[in-house]
């Protein structure tokens, strides 16, 4: 698989490479929880750069990779921000027309912008960081049916294949001249024929796979044996357990100072 594609497992002998694949989906589903239960954007602004700087340093994801994905990292975030400004109740503190900005909207759209870009932030951090196929292997160890753990396995494995496909469409487009000088309207109809293309291509593969699982048999045993297996490791516990610590102390200072501080 290609290096340049965002959606992609990069494996670079990170420390997060060689933690064990369920534990990383711990960790996340740990972060998303904390996100949502933080009430004030002190919280999630210290999440975000604790979980970024863990990108960079534990994951070995360059900050040009990071910004490459920005666009769905951080722009659903954004959006989700400007959202919350305008629509929250609360003293006006800005006026631009018809559209008011209040002073409780201003809280909560940073609440949410880290809410949501630290979330998908680090389910990317799962994604450049672990193996589907020890994903996958982690999951049936834990007692999932490797019916469904291969089910998980496929939804990862297709993701960097349909961003493929999506560049390869706008390249053909590209090259027929169809995307240069076009407004909203019409870049809004070429979007409109991607997703058909993407999704015709889509059930073609999903086709094609289910025929070749037929092919080999794929479900005649209930137990399955995998040619690379995982090995879960004392250590692999730090990094929830850290987390875990760096939740409830954020929690702390939201309800002793924060929360009061802002207002909230």
């Amino acid at each position: 698989m290609s290096q340049n594609n965002f959606l992609s497992y990069k494996n670079r002998g990170s420390l997060l490479n060689r933690t064990y694949p369920f534990v990383k989906l711990i960790w996340v589903f740990m972060v998303a929880l904390g996100l949502f239960l933080f009430k004030t954007p002190i919280s999630g602004g210290i999440m975000f750069l604790l979980v970024l700087t863990m990108t960079l340093s534990a994951g070995k994801i360059s900050i040009f990779e990071i910004l490459r994905s920005g666009v769905i990292v951080f722009g659903l975030g954004f959006l989700l921000m400007l959202f919350h400004f305008f629509i929250d109740p609360g003293e006006t503190v800005y006026s631009l027309g018809f559209l008011t900005i209040t002073d409780y909207g201003l809280i909560q759209g940073p609440v949410f912008f880290f809410r949501l870009s630290v979330i998908v932030l680090s389910s990317f951090v799962l994604i450049w960081t672990t193996d589907t196929r020890d994903l996958m292997t982690s999951l049936v160890k834990v007692g999932m049916p490797y019916r469904y753990a291969f089910t998980v396995f496929l939804a990862l494995r297709f993701l960097p294949l349909i961003q493929k496909e999506v560049e390869a469409v706008q390249s053909a487009h590209s090259i027929r001249g169809r995307t240069t000088g076009s407004g909203l309207g019409h870049r809004f109809k070429l979007w409109q024929r991607y997703v058909f293309t993407i999704l015709i291509n889509g059930l073609r593969k999903a086709e094609v796979t289910a025929d070749a699982l037929e092919c080999r048999g794929f479900g005649y045993d209930s137990k399955r044996t995998y040619l690379k297996d995982v090995h879960f490791k004392a250590r692999d516990l730090i990094l929830p357990i850290l987390t875990g610590m760096i939740l409830t102390a954020l929690i702390y200072m939201e309800h002793s100072s924060w929360r009061g501080m802002l207002g909230v």
